[in-house]
């Protein structure tokens, strides 16, 4: 379809769409439908769906006339007096038709979608705006985050106080197809959720780091918190079904299963480049999942808005499954603590871009409408710069970095703001993007490929209808008052995503060996500034793919997940060339750590005791591990193995591994650790190790209860310090 008949195709089907937006009834909008005369002339061709509908309900009959009004009937019903057994088939179409009408009825169902990509068609192809204001673009004030000043440790203090009135929100639906994710056993492709990220999947990753915020709660306060958890799951290559297998596998995570609430993000139309919708074979539409902006309506149409302030949630954070980095630090604590106590209305937590990279941006926007101004911050997709007038230009010349942030999808949100705010907008956002082929049955008959896409949305563009208005232009302390706010801190503290397989003929971004690297990054600075011990720089990009990193740096985010308490936890020592250090434990005291080769401490119960039914107990009773003037010598890594080292898959020629079982403790002090060691503690002892004629020797002891643990307080201006108690 040439430009010029999208132009004449949207102008013959806005009025008709107005009229069924107005109608009050199904069989209203059914007469509405049959004074279009290409519904009726096309149903008069088909003998099969005129026998068909002398029996049809109301429903089935609205979706097929509406996908012949629109003018898709010859495409979509092709074929269908020559099937054999037709009614089967016939029916799951018009189940998938009225499945799309339902979802998009607020835009006026099949003929509001089939009209709104017919729009953005036309706007993509003429590079052109239907926006009616002019509007003036500019970097967005903001909260920095960067650094470790007192109004950071204010916001972090908020963050945690007002953890008791947070939801998380994970839309998980990705099918993971650009990382070859598949199945060993069925080579069927699986959900990005599923992919190992340091040994454990990403979803597993989210809910650490989301524990990690409430036990730091119940340190500092002394109650324990349970976060309701909303997942948005796609049909895409069964993700839903593969969801919740996780979630089962891992038994719900050690919380609640009442603790999780699902939907599922419905699929949609795929439409080609000239208008036509795209069919899968005979009857059988091509639909796709149809963007993250969905999460909002489809919130909304299961309860969740009510489910959460029935557990009195008023605010929610959103982290898109594929961000290990988010988590670092005190980012998201402060993001948070911000929104809350300045009740925000909504939120995003930015960073510097990089440079021409596919990352959308945020942008502060400015409109001068009948002699007022109006101001949002809002996301613009990388696809639509041009169609924007947005220019990816450096910050200062020659940076790596754009002038205007990125956009992270970390998302803060006022639940009853933007339940509100759906009425006057159900699926922000609304975008299409032409990069794939899909199949298409030309008018002859013959089957070829296309360019197609369907109407995707975007989550975070809901704060295009969050708009503060003033009488006068707002300067920049003003500018911090808007009900949406933005937070900048360190780019591989915020973002670091694994969208993709590496390539080598392209950059590590988005890939998980990059995203790995930038955490090693992270990890080799908060050891060496926050807990002043001595280690080499990381390798170059270069040597770490050719020989693997050069240090390996991994931790429980419950060790801190601040840094300003892990320094606290660490302090001194030195790590040699190719150390691997792991601590998979939240209660440690580690002064003056010699370490050359590999040391790996794991707690099976890093947190607290679980309970009788299956859920988590934050407390004392946990692993604790003590190592004082240590010295460990050993061959580490097996560095001529099939390593991969993203993935935590590592051979040893020799390592020191300490395993601790519930509530144990391991202490070593004044000793060197030679050659391989596997030290196991059990459930409820304690073990030390002390050096005798030359040799390392153990002393176990039975313990009733912990003999100590880090106890947590706020001190001046905020800062949390930490004070080591002995019960015994």
């Amino acid at each position: 379809m040439k430009q010029n008949a999208i132009k004449k195709q949207v102008a013959r089907l806005e009025p008709f769409l107005s009229d069924l937006n107005h109608a009050s009834s199904l069989e209203e909008k059914i007469s509405i439908l049959d004074a279009q005369s290409i519904t009726l002339d096309f149903l008069e061709q088909s003998k099969t769906l005129l026998s068909y509908l002398k029996t049809a309900d109301k429903h089935s009959e609205f979706v097929i006339k509406a996908v012949a009004a629109i003018g898709e009937g010859p495409i979509v019903f092709r074929g269908l007096d020559s099937i054999e057994e037709a009614p089967e088939p016939l029916e799951n179409l018009v189940d998938a038709l009225w499945s799309v009408e339902e979802f998009y009825d607020m835009i006026g169902g099949i003929v509001g979608y089939h009209c709104a990509v017919l729009k953005l068609i036309y706007e993509k192809e003429q590079k052109c705006s239907t926006e009616q204001f002019s509007e003036r673009y500019a970097k967005p004030q903001g909260y920095g985050l960067s650094g470790h000043s007192p109004d950071l440790r204010h916001w972090v203090r908020w963050g945690v106080e007002h953890l008791p009135e947070m939801a998380e929100i994970y839309p998980v639906g990705g099918a993971g197809d650009r990382l070859n994710l598949r199945d060993e056993n069925t080579n069927e492709y699986l959900p990005v959720a599923q992919l190992l990220f340091g040994g454990r999947t990403l979803l597993e990753g989210l809910i650490r780091d989301l524990q990690a915020r409430e036990y730091l709660y119940y340190k500092l306060v002394g109650k324990q918190l349970t976060t309701p958890l909303l997942m948005m799951t796609s049909q895409e290559k069964n993700n839903h079904q593969n969801i919740q297998k996780i979630c089962k596998e891992h038994d719900w995570f050690d919380r609640p299963r009442e603790s999780f609430f699902f939907f599922v993000q419905p699929r949609v139309p795929v439409i080609t480049l000239e208008g036509h919708w795209s069919m899968q074979s005979p009857l059988e539409l091509t639909l796709k999942p149809g963007g993250h902006g969905v999460i909002w309506k489809l919130a909304k149409d299961h309860g969740a808005f009510q489910w959460l302030a029935a557990q009195n949630r008023k605010k929610a954070l959103l982290r898109q499954i594929n961000n290990p980095a988010g988590g670092t630090d005190g980012g998201l604590l402060a993001f948070c603590g911000i929104g809350c106590q300045e009740d925000k209305a909504f939120g995003f937590a930015s960073c510097p871009k990089v440079l021409n990279a596919a990352e959308g941006m945020d942008i502060l926007i400015e409109r001068e409408v009948d002699g007022e101004f109006e101001y949002l911050v809002s996301n613009i997709e990388y696809t639509d710069f041009a169609q924007k007038g947005v220019e990816d230009a450096p910050e200062t010349p020659g940076s790596q970095y754009s002038k205007y942030p990125a956009n992270t999808n970390i998302l803060f949100a006022d639940l009853k703001t933007v339940e509100n705010t759906l009425t006057e907008c159900p699926i922000p956002g609304m975008i299409i993007n032409f990069k794939n082929n899909v199949p298409f049955t030309d008018s002859e008959g013959k089957q070829c490929e296309v360019k197609g896409g369907r109407l995707e949305s975007t989550m975070q563009n809901i704060s295009d209808y969050i708009v503060d208005r003033s009488p006068h232009r707002l300067n920049e302390e003003a500018l911090l008052q808007l009900r949406t706010f933005v937070t900048y801190n360190d780019r591989r503290k915020t973002i670091s995503v694994t969208k993709r397989s590496y390539d080598s003929s392209l950059s590590l971004l988005e890939t998980p060996e990059g995203c790995y690297y930038e955490i090693l990054q992270n990890n080799r600075e908060l050891l060496n500034v926050f807990c002043s011990m001595d280690l080499p720089q990381i390798c170059s990009e270069e040597e770490y793919l050719n020989k693997g990193p050069n240090l390996i740096l991994s931790f429980h985010p419950a060790l801190g997940p601040l840094y300003s308490v892990i320094a606290q936890k660490i302090r001194d020592g030195n790590l040699a060339e190719g150390a691997e250090l792991q601590l998979e434990i939240a209660e440690v005291d580690l002064e003056n750590l010699q370490l050359s080769g590999s040391l790996l401490v794991t707690s099976d119960s890093p947190m607290g005791r679980r309970r009788s039914g299956g859920t988590l107990k934050y407390g004392e009773d946990c692993g604790k591990c003590t190592l004082r003037n240590v010295k460990i010598q050993n061959k580490g890594i097996d560095r001529s193995a099939d390593n991969v080292y993203w993935k935590n898959q590592i051979s040893h020629i020799e390592q020191l591994q300490i395993k601790l079982s519930g509530n144990a403790e391991f202490f070593a002090e004044n000793i060197t650790f030679n050659g391989k060691y596997i030290i196991d503690v059990p459930d409820g002892y304690s073990v030390t190790a002390y050096e005798k004629g030359g040799k390392v020797h153990f002393c176990k002891e039975k313990i009733q209860t912990p003999t100590w643990f880090w106890g947590y307080s706020f001190g001046p201006e905020d800062q949390i310090q930490l004070l080591k108690v002995y019960t015994s």
